[in-house]
Order: structure tokens, then C-alpha cells, then sequence
């Protein structure tokens, strides 16, 4: 075995999640207090515990939630199982809300989880290429337009008490859930639970859909209200800066 293949097989056994390599004890030597297996293991435990570090780092809370003992039990079997794929070692834990699912772990601590990692994704995000302003808007066409909304926006759906568990108050009742927007606004992280039909519009409008079709999410059957609505709510758009441009198309607005 030269010095890369040497290398190599020290990389693996040091971040083996599933046991000692073949032929450990053939490559490296024991001695009279610890075995090769015994050694390797040390690297490997750390190895794994940093990993550990990192996933606390990003579910600070659903780790507070949870517990010391449980969260060390749930981490160390996800990052076993899901080996860091990025040179930030923090994106480990992009599974993990998943996983905690797959797991049975209560829905709340999923839906922490889930916040916590949407946080993180909306730190890391791209920076949007502009940030669009009411003053943008050809308001002849706008009907017909469609938004382009800011790479760090997220949308979730969660129980409103992870919101709570998030900010450290007291857990109330169960509720419906609710709608969840997570963006960055210059370098900092932050999310809003949105009312039922400015979610409903959100949601439609970052799948593509026209502003006419967008707006009618607020559509109660009171016609004065309803307009009032839409427009609050796309002036909250815009002043949170979730636009990145508007977008027109050839077709003509009704």
C-alpha cells in the first residue's frame, strides 16, 4: 500500500459509519494498551462528534427541544447515515428535518427543525440580482405580471407553536397550521407567520401565477376590503424586499 492508498483508507476508516474496514488490524499496528481498532476509533468518535457540533449549530432549538441525551441519539445515527457532502460543514443537516420525520420524533420538533434549516438556507442564499420597488410597476400591466421573488425567500407550512419553541415562549394549545415566510434582509435572518389568504396568495404567486390570479386569493365577496387586502399586502412584499423584479409577458392584461 503506497502513501495515497495509505491516505485513503485512514480517510475512510476515520469517517466509517458503519464499523471498522477489512483488514484494520492488517494496516495498522495496535500496542499494549489500545488495539488498531481501538486508535482508529478515537478519530473516528471525533469525527463524528464534530459533525455532531455542526448539527447543533444549526438546530440550536430543536436540539433545546428535544434534549441533550435524545438529540445526541437522533444526530449521531442522521450524520452515520448521511455523510457531509459540502466543504461548509454546516449543510450536513439538510436532511434532518426529514429524517427526525422518518424517525416518528413528535411533528413539532420536525417542524422546528424544518424552520431552523429554512433559516439557514436563507442565510446562505444567493444574493438577489435587484430588489424591486413599487416605483417599478407599469400599473397598466400589472394584472397580467408575475413576481420574481428574492433567492432566500422560504415558504413553509408548520404548527404555529414551533414558532414559540423557535423564540423560547411558552407552548400554547395546538392550532392549525399556519404559513411561514423565512428571508434575509441584508445579513439578517427573519421570518413572519402570514395571515390565511396572504399565505394563499404567496403561495400562488411563487408558483407563477398572474397578479390577477394572486389577488383573488383575497376574494371574500367584499369587494372594497378585499382590494384594501391585496394591496396591504403587496406593500408588505415590497417592503420586505421578497421582489426581486416584476415580470411582464406579450399577453394583455383584462
Amino acid at each position: 500500500m503506497n502513501l495515497a492508498e495509505l491516505q485513503s483508507y485512514f480517510a475512510r476508516a476515520a469517517t466509517s459509519g458503519s464499523g471498522p474496514l477489512p483488514d484494520l488490524d492488517r494496516v495498522f499496528l495496535g500496542g499494549p494498551a489500545l488495539s488498531a481498532e481501538a486508535r482508529i476509533g478515537i478519530y473516528n468518535r471525533g469525527y463524528f462528534y464534530r459533525l455532531l457540533d455542526a448539527l447543533a449549530s444549526v438546530f440550536a432549538h430543536t436540539k433545546r427541544l428535544l434534549g441533550e441525551a435524545d438529540f445526541e441519539h437522533l444526530g449521531l445515527a442522521y450524520v452515520a447515515q448521511n455523510p457531509s457532502q459540502h466543504y461548509a460543514v454546516e449543510r450536513v443537516g439538510g436532511a434532518f428535518p426529514e429524517y427526525l420525520r422518518d424517525a416518528a420524533a413528535p411533528a413539532l420538533v420536525v417542524d422546528l427543525a424544518s424552520l431552523e434549516w429554512a433559516r439557514l438556507c436563507a442565510l446562505v442564499a444567493p444574493n438577489p440580482a435587484s430588489v424591486a420597488s413599487p416605483r417599478d410597476v407599469d400599473f397598466q400591466r400589472f394584472p397580467r405580471a408575475r413576481l420574481c421573488f428574492v433567492p432566500s425567500l422560504r415558504c413553509l407550512e408548520l404548527d404555529p407553536r414551533a414558532l414559540s419553541a423557535y423564540a423560547g415562549s411558552e407552548l400554547s394549545s395546538a392550532e392549525t397550521r399556519c404559513g411561514v415566510a423565512v428571508w434575509r434582509r441584508g445579513h439578517s435572518v427573519q421570518h413572519v407567520q402570514l395571515e390565511t389568504a396572504e399565505w394563499r396568495a404567496l403561495v400562488c404567486a411563487t408558483s407563477g401565477a398572474v397578479l390577477s390570479r394572486v389577488c383573488a386569493e383575497f376574494d371574500s365577496g367584499a369587494a372594497d376590503e378585499d382590494i384594501e387586502r391585496a394591496f396591504q399586502a403587496l406593500s408588505r412584499w415590497f417592503a420586505r424586499e421578497w421582489l426581486e423584479r416584476v415580470a411582464y409577458g406579450d399577453e394583455a392584461p383584462r
